[in-house]
Parts: C-alpha cells; structure tokens; sequence
C-alpha cells in the first residue's frame, strides 16, 4: 500500500544562486516547505514541465548532483511552472516546486510520499495529480530521469543467448570489458530498488494525460516499439537510441533553453544543448546520441514498414547482421538502427516511402562518431529490434508488443 500523502507546514526559504552548496541543498530545502507560492491571475500558468527522478537505485548520487545542477541554474519565467519527483535511495518521495524571483532561487515542498516505489503507476500517476492540482497549465511536459531499457521488459537487458550455431556477429569490434574504469558509468536499466516499470504500465499513467513533450533521460528508449506504444500520449518524444552517460541532460542549461516554452523551437535548443555537452568532451565521455521524434507521423511509418517488410519477404534471422548499425552493447544486440534495417529488409521503392515518412517522424537527430566503444556509422535516431530465435525470451515479449501486433510479423506464438 501506497503511504498516505500528507501535507508539511510551510515556511519561506530562500537561496541565492550563488550561495547554493552543491551537496547539501537537496537534504536542507526536504527538511522544509516553503510558501506563499506566485500565483497566476486566473488561477493558471503557460507551461508546466515535471521531472521525475526515480533514482532509489544506484544512481541517486548522480540525482543530488542532477538536482543540484537544476536549482543553482534554475530561471523560470513568470507564468510557468517548474515541479521535480524526486525519490532517492533513503531519503524518501517528494514533489518540490522550483521558482525564481530576481535571480532569488524559491524552492517549495509540495508534498511529502515517503518510503515508496516510484516504479509502480499509482505513484506515478499521484505525481502527475498534484503536480497539475498545484500548477494548472495551458500546456505540459515530462521529462523521465532514471535507469532503461527501452522496450524490453523487466529482467530481459541483457539475455543470454542460445545460439544453434557460432553467429558470425559476436566478435563485434566494440566488445568492452564493462567493469574497466576507463569507461564512463552509463544508465543501464531501469529500477526502483528490485522494481522496474514496463512500457505498456508507463502508458497506462500517461493515457490519461496529455503532454507537449516527454523526454527520456534514460537509456535505450528511442526505439520503436516503445514510441509506438506512446505515439497518443504526447506530441513530441526525445530519447536516446542508444545508452546515456549518467551525467544525463544538461541541467544546468534546462531552464534557461526550455523556457519561455515556445514549442519546437524550445525543444531542438534541448537537443542542440544536449549534444553540445557531450560532443565537447574527449575520450569515451565524448558519447551523445539524441533525437526528437513528432508522435502524429509514428502510424504512417509503421504503416510504411509492415509494407516494406510484407512486400520484401525476408526473413530477418537471414539478415546480415554484420554491417548493421547496433546502439547497444549487449553480446546479442536487440537496439538496431531501423533506417538500415528497413533499407535490407525492403525493396527501393517500398524503402524510399519508408524513408519519406522516417524524414517525417524523426525531426531531429545528432550523434557523435562514437558512443564509447560502437563506431555510429549510420544514424536515423530510431532504434528496433530484429528478431531472432538466439534470444528465445526476448522473442516471446516481442511477439506480443503492440508494434508486433500491428505489423503482424511474428506470429504471437510459437
């Protein structure tokens, strides 16, 4: 059962930019709540962004640093509304309103949840209630900050595979022992303790709502069976096809592109902002792939790729798998690049409407040579799976997703 919400007496605390200690802020303004919240006349505000960061795992000293980056940084403008869920390892939920006055940092304890599981829905669900109770909104948006794995359902990263034969794709060159140091620590899969939401409990929450945009600060999540299961909650989704480094987004740079909200044009200077930080690094920390996909377009390209593979009439185990891009670092690879994928699979003209509805969705795509070790030669900004019987669980989910179900290109049993 879910703690009971309870309200916390409120007093006015204020922090200046340039005072704000990096370690011990998030733990002060928890211990209190502010008040006296700035009201929009007519009781609404133009946008309101919320930022939920389940990071009650082994990421939560990346999400005080994260949170930190947001407040000393943070410049909201008058008529929206910044609100962060944060749930990190001992310290409990809360719902925190983030504002500023005159370069003046206001922070203000909406709620406090306790000890819960920021993985189940009704705790999602809950947030995204008293976010919008507390800030009303002509428009919203969401921004996921946690662990992922794309599509796959919970305890499937990572599958064993069972080969018939030695595939001739094993020995990629971008095989990495994952314990050297010499690699920055990523964002692998997604948990709350032991617990990890599954995309199709993720639209549930969000079917209920609409967002202008959510944006994944996790890995894996631009891929296609998760954007199709998505494609009616938002208008715009960004995500990384492949890994994130843990760093995340630039939040020291969130508010100040983002907002005044202006659309589009307020969500490619995230991009553009999100690349820049890590194109401007050197070594393997110089690793980014991100891109923004226009939710409208998702239906006409799978429309587009059931044609494609229908009329193709290949078997993807055929496939060579050799020269396809993958984003993923697993010994199997389950992320591909599924502009490449579509161009072996189809014949020219099938692809080229596949690539004219492709250019459609995906509006905005950068990528660095490299993410970490996995050379990105070919990028679309969307990723797939490409079924295979090596990995016989993963399969099975497949069968079963809605992206499957629409193409109808595994039968949904064995």
């Amino acid at each position: 059962m879910l703690c009971l919400l309870t309200k916390v007496i409120k007093k006015d605390y204020l922090y200046d930019m340039k005072r704000v200690n990096l370690f011990y802020l998030l733990t002060i303004f928890l211990l209190f709540a502010s008040c006296e919240r700035c009201i929009i006349p007519g009781g609404g505000y133009e946008h309101n962004l919320l930022i939920y960061i389940a990071a009650d795992n082994n990421l939560s000293e990346v999400a005080r640093e994260n949170m930190n980056d947001i407040i000393t940084h943070a410049s909201v403008p008058a008529g929206h509304a910044l609100v962060v869920f944060t749930d990190i390892k001992n310290q409990g939920a809360f719902l925190i309103g983030v504002s500023t006055r005159n370069k003046v940092i206001k922070l203000d304890t909406l709620k406090r949840y306790g000890a819960v599981n920021s993985m189940l829905p009704e705790v999602m669900g809950q947030a995204i209630e008293d976010a919008r109770e507390e800030y009303p909104a002509k428009t919203y948006g969401m921004l996921f900050w946690s662990h992922g794995t794309g599509w796959l359902p919970r305890g499937l990263y990572g599958e064993v595979p069972q080969y018939p034969v030695k595939p001739t794709s094993v020995a990629s060159p971008f095989e990495y022992d994952i314990y050297d140091p010499a690699y920055p620590r990523t964002k692998t899969f997604g948990q709350d303790g032991a617990s990890e939401m599954e995309i199709p409990d993720m639209v549930t929450v969000l079917q209920k709502y609409h967002h202008e945009y959510i944006c994944f600060d996790a890995c894996l999540m631009a891929d296609m069976q998760t954007y199709y299961q998505l494609r009616e909650v938002c208008d715009y989704i960004m995500g990384s096809p492949a890994e994130i480094i843990d760093t995340g987004y630039p939040y020291n740079k969130l508010t100040s592109v983002l907002f005044p909200y202006e659309g589009l044009s307020s969500l490619t200077a995230l991009c553009d902002a999100y690349f820049e930080k890590y194109n401007s690094q050197t070594g393997y920390n110089r690793s980014g792939t991100i891109s923004l996909v226009k939710t409208e377009h998702i239906q006409s390209l799978a429309q587009a790729f059931r044609t494609l593979i229908r009329n193709g009439g290949i078997d993807p185990e055929d496939v060579d798998r050799t020269g396809l891009q993958t984003y993923d670092r697993l010994t199997e690879h389950v992320f591909w690049d599924i502009d490449q994928m579509a161009l072996m699979l189809g014949n020219t003209s099938d692809y080229a409407h596949f690539r004219t509805e492709l250019d459609k969705t995906v509006i905005y795509k950068k990528t660095t040579e490299n993410f970490i070790t996995i050379p990105i030669t070919h990028f679309s900004g969307l990723a797939a799976y490409l079924p295979t019987s090596a990995l016989p669980r993963t399969q099975t989910a497949f069968r079963t997703t809605s992206w499957n179900r629409f193409l109808e290109w595994l039968p949904l049993s064995d």
